[in-house]
């Protein structure tokens, strides 16, 4: 399952919160950009009035001793942090608050470099115009726009920022907190495609009002499922309980009539064509049952730590002269020489192995290889049985683990279609992954048994 669960943030309701708190970011700081703009232009505005408003009072006097008077007096009075007065006479004598300042003939931007002065402000606001019989430049600080900026970043990091981190928070705490039921629904509906039907939603936090009604529907849709394959399940099982017996009896009908009458050669033929059946379909049934009762859990109970490698060993022990009559090579390797302990229950495991080995050597032709191997993965123990036979297309891999199933060229061949559903119900039962892969050629069954079927104390 982890596989398919996603990353926290490639999950749409974190995405969703960070789309959110990205617009909330970009239009707060449009709205402070906006603001701080509108004020500098309206500050900046006010200081060419007053710059214009001072030079109409110079204008204003038309005698030359009085307006050097009034320069004099006022360079002298105001402070060049604030206004800068620079007035230079037809003659070429200066009246002014600061050293020098370059010729200026319209309004203008000068930062503090292009004066020469003391205690200068960073930038200014100048105007330059013919006054009298001379030139007067104006200009008046901008500090107070500078101090509007430390106000607007100052509010910005005071107000916007944990503002920011708040919504952040929260966002990815609602967002997390949506994922979470997000993940508990994907889990069960992944849990009920594997065929675990007793998965169910736990209960949805409130607040997610669509989340639960989609949880309350996988649940609702669940128990349908679960009640329709438990009938599905117990009609399956009452067929097979109860056809079992007559199956039986005709079995030993069929050895009375050979017994008690004289047959001849083609009724005998006949006779043991129908023994075969018989037989087959006990067999079926058998299978059928066993197969019920292992979906039942009820075998759990029987669990106790084993030692994979043992009864691999004897499956293969056991069938490794079959295999020499029908001119298989069958061959056993793992990967070190310690036990590979599990739990499980050992007849189930073992009908696993040999009804792999019965397959393989039902369909391998004469001269095939089949090899079984153990080893240590990350997930825990690996069995594998492989062959160099035909295989099975991959599209077929998945119909195979049905019951009753076969493909169209093994039809003709012995078998009842249910060897492989078998060990597909017993993996289930002891929590291993069965994985049906193409050995290239041939098939390679594989077997892993999870790390939490480990033993802890394995000796």
């Amino acid at each position: 399952m982890t596989a398919h669960v996603p990353i926290l943030h490639r999950s749409f309701s974190t995405q969703l919160a960070t789309v959110l708190i990205a617009i909330f970011m970009l239009s707060s700081l449009l709205s402070f950009g906006s603001a701080y703009f509108v004020m500098r232009n309206s500050l900046d505005a006010g200081f060419q009035d007053q710059i214009e408003q001072m030079m109409d009072g110079y204008r204003a006097i038309d005698d030359k001793g009085d307006l050097a008077a009034r320069l004099s007096a006022d360079a002298a009075s105001i402070d060049a942090d604030t206004v800068i007065l620079y007035f230079e006479s037809g003659a070429g004598a200066v009246i002014s608050n600061v050293r020098s300042m370059p010729t200026v003939d319209d309004f203008r931007l000068m930062p503090d470099a292009e004066i020469h002065g003391d205690d200068l402000a960073d930038s200014y606001i100048a105007l330059g115009q013919r006054v009298v019989a001379g030139h007067l430049t104006i200009a008046v600080s901008r500090e107070p726009i500078a101090e509007m900026g430390e106000i607007f970043l100052a509010i910005l990091v005071m107000g916007f920022l944990p503002t920011l981190a708040i919504a952040s928070l929260v966002g990815w705490l609602v967002a997390g907190r949506v994922q979470v039921s997000i993940n508990a629904i994907r889990s069960v509906l992944a849990n009920l495609t594997r065929g675990d039907f007793s998965a169910r939603v736990p209960d949805v936090p409130t607040g997610t009002e669509d989340l639960r009604q989609i949880a309350h529907a996988v649940n609702d849709m669940a128990d349908a499922q679960q009640a329709s394959i438990a009938a599905l399940k117990q009609v399956s099982t009452d067929i097979a309980h109860d056809l079992k017996t007559p199956i039986q009896r005709m079995s030993v009908l069929l050895d009375r009539l050979e017994e008690r009458t004289s047959l001849s050669g083609e009724q005998l033929e006949i006779l043991d064509a129908a023994r075969d059946e018989t037989e087959r379909m006990a067999k079926t049934f058998q299978a059928l049952l066993e197969i019920a009762q292992i979906e039942g859990g009820s075998v759990r109970e029987r669990f106790e730590q084993l030692d994979l490698r043992c009864i691999v060993a004897t499956f293969v022990d056991i069938y490794g002269p079959a295999a020499e009559e029908t001119g298989h090579r069958l061959s056993f390797r793992s990967s070190d020489a310690g036990g590979f302990f599990i739990r499980g229950d050992g007849h189930l495991l073992g009908q696993v192995v040999a009804n792999l080995i019965e397959n393989a050597m039902r369909h391998v032709p004469a001269g095939g290889v089949i090899d079984i191997a153990l080893a240590r993965t990350p997930k825990g123990v690996l069995l594998s049985v492989s062959d160099n036979g035909p295989g099975i297309p991959e599209g077929e891999r998945t119909n195979v683990l049905r019951r009753l199933y076969r493909l169209e060229r093994s039809r003709k061949a012995p078998g009842n279609g249910l060897g492989l559903s078998l060990v597909a119900a017993i993996c289930d039962l002891h929590d291993a992954a069965l994985d049906l892969a193409d050995n290239a050629p041939g098939l390679s069954v594989r077997l892993t048994f999870p790390t939490a079927s480990l033993s802890k104390g394995a000796a």
